[in-house]
């Protein structure tokens, strides 16, 4: 009897102190993965705070970017007032690219009257204060349908760079972007000239409506070129070939118009040609430009090479109107980058210069262009 109690006893002891020990694990094993927890949750905390102060500086650093290519600009225009051209000091063919605490720093100024001004296809005729006479008895015309003409223009540039014409006839791309700028809802419908025989051939916010991913046509101006990936019919390959010579300029500030003439100094040659001259001339137009640009308006009409195809009264059917063209520019693109540790931050600014030399940022965008996308072939 005392030994079977004994026994009893004992497996008793040893059966406890293997539920102390199993226990003892349990609290264990609970409280390693409580800290460790703890510890995951305080380095998630001390990398958020460390992004968030590295964003911040990101941040100093980009508007600092925006402020030394103001004072490029203005230094540029007190040095040279009457022309911009690709010889000036803000121009850089590669950027520039800056080292800076913990990274780099990059940015590349862009002029973007050297591109075609999407906004202008909803701009009335206006007057224009004509360029001084190419002789005495030659008087150029006094005003110009923008719209007509920058609608002649986009659609001779994409004849140039959509040969496939992916988008259908290079006149379509014109009309639906005239669509989605404008205040009605008529397919083609237009109040300005030029755009009278082009119902049905737009798209307007039924259209949009129809896709599986439904959206509304914008009515009013485009505010940045990437908005040209929503438009019918839009094709990646026609995007990425075509950004490159647009633009998407207000038109108007304060109730005021505001005229972006094509920068013949600046343009490219697919920008050119867009303008009425042949192939040669645009050979022509920038291998003069390279070692002399044109200092004025009225040095670019009067040269042999262009001449021939400027627009007077004793020759009408010439393929290029002097009013919308210009040796010099207001509006700039500043694109770059800030890079700090892990951190990234791009830096989409248009600049305006004014003619008193002083430089505003009318609209800033700090995401990448190139993520922005909807689906497209």
């Amino acid at each position: 009897m005392r030994k079977g109690y004994y026994y009893s006893n004992r497996r008793s002891a040893h059966h406890q102190k293997g539920v102390a020990l199993i226990t003892s694990l349990i609290i264990t094993t609970v409280a390693v993965s409580v800290a460790t927890l703890l510890i995951y949750r305080q380095q998630i905390q001390i990398r958020l705070s460390s992004n968030i102060s590295t964003l911040e500086q990101n941040y100093q650093y980009a508007y600092g970017m925006e402020d030394f290519a103001g004072t490029i600009l203005k230094s540029n225009l007190e040095d040279q007032p009457d022309f911009v051209s690709l010889s000036d000091d803000w121009y850089s063919e590669t950027g520039l690219v800056l080292p800076i605490t913990g990274g780099t720093m990059t940015g590349k100024l862009y002029d973007l009257q050297a591109r075609i001004n999407l906004n202008s296809l909803n701009r009335p005729i206006i007057e224009i204060p004509a360029p001084p006479p190419i002789t005495d008895p030659i008087t150029p015309p006094t005003t110009i349908d923008i719209a007509s003409v920058t609608k002649a223009r986009i659609t001779e540039l994409v004849r140039i760079i959509d040969e496939e014409q992916a988008m259908g006839p290079p006149e379509n791309f014109a009309i639906i972007v005239k669509d989605w700028i404008d205040s009605d809802q008529e397919n083609g419908n237009s109040i300005v000239p030029g755009f009278n025989n082009d119902r049905g051939n737009g798209a307007e916010t039924n259209y949009y409506q129809s896709l599986e991913t439904a959206y509304y046509s914008a009515n009013t101006e485009m505010i940045s070129p990437t908005e040209i990936r929503l438009l019918k019919n839009m094709k990646e390959a026609l995007y990425k070939k075509i950004t490159d010579n647009i633009s998407t300029l207000p038109t108007e500030f304060g109730n005021q118009p505001l005229n972006t003439p094509i920068n013949v100094n600046t343009a490219s040659e697919s920008v050119l040609k867009t303008l009425g001259f042949d192939p040669d001339t645009v050979g022509q137009i920038i291998d003069i430009r390279k070692d002399t640009p044109y200092e004025s308006r009225d040095t670019f009409l009067n040269s042999p090479e262009v001449r021939p195809f400027i627009q007077t009264e004793n020759n009408p059917t010439a393929d290029v109107n002097p009013l919308d063209i210009d040796v010099t520019s207001q509006y700039f693109l500043l694109e770059g980058k800030v890079e700090i540790n892990d951190t990234r931050l791009f830096v989409n600014s248009i600049l305006w210069r004014k003619q008193d030399g002083t430089v505003s940022v009318i609209m800033r965008d700090f995401s990448n262009p190139q993520t922005i996308s909807k689906v497209v072939n």
